[in-house]
């Protein structure tokens, strides 16, 4: 079971920008369940997606990989099927728990789990990439080159699932869909403290995009079919192939 997230209660909480450091390594599958609405449906996405567009002798990559929880759901979607799956994550405490937790998939190379910033990761011959809510988390400046390298390193058909939170232009609908999330930490358990300490915390931290620019950026870069399947409040999933 994992263990229950009571970092921003009033006396646990530091006050410093949030990181995925080893703190939140230790309370992440249950942080991430109880803040991301459709969160497990993700899961599920990629593993039903991953089964429908996987190459043979290809590879898949999970870019912002954490405890690995995309990672296995890309391993039930590859199978029996001859390829690898490159997870790949910058926080040592996350890659250092995946080693730790998938070693027996590690010692027979079907995962190799990589600490590296995904600023310079190289893809190649992927025919399934995963970016699960982390764009939000990379400098905006940056986050074009990151799609444009995974476009270059995927096979012809390679399909790109990409989940973000996003924001909208109608300040009405952001507050209105602020709230409801509110409401949905507040249900699973965190205290309003707790929601208001988290909210400092990611402050300049996770920057969100519009679907719009998403859309537009990934059309810009040459990918097609470009199409959104998954929303809740206001996190959602988009799909796009090369």
């Amino acid at each position: 079971m994992a263990k229950r997230d009571n970092i921003f209660k009033a006396s646990n909480s530091n006050d410093l920008p949030f990181s995925f450091n080893e703190e939140v390594t230790e309370v992440f599958e249950d942080m991430i369940d109880r803040s991301v609405p459709g969160y497990k449906s993700s899961l599920k996405l990629i593993e039903n997606l991953g089964k429908n567009y996987y190459q043979n002798n290809s590879s898949c990559y999970d870019l912002g990989c954490s405890l690995g929880a995309s990672t296995l759901s890309l391993l039930k979607a590859v199978g029996k099927k001859e390829g690898q799956i490159y997870a790949v994550d910058n926080s040592m405490a996350m890659i250092s728990s995946c080693n730790s937790k998938f070693k027996n998939l590690t010692d027979s190379n079907k995962i190799d789990f990589i600490n590296q910033d995904l600023e310079v990761i190289e893809i190649k011959d992927a025919s399934v990439v995963v970016i699960n809510f982390v764009l939000q988390f990379i400098d905006s400046r940056k986050r074009e080159g990151l799609l444009e390298r995974v476009f270059c390193g995927m096979k012809k058909n390679g399909l790109l699932i990409l989940s973000e939170k996003t924001h909208f232009d109608n300040k009405y609908r952001n507050q209105a869909l602020f709230n409801l999330h509110h409401s949905f930490k507040f249900k699973n358990g965190y205290t309003k403290m707790e929601i208001s300490r988290k909210r400092d915390a990611l402050e300049g931290v996770l920057i969100t995009d519009s679907e719009k620019d998403h859309r537009q950026r990934l059309s810009k870069i040459g990918f097609r079919e470009i199409r959104k399947v998954m929303s809740n409040l206001n996190f959602f999933t988009l799909i796009a192939q090369k």
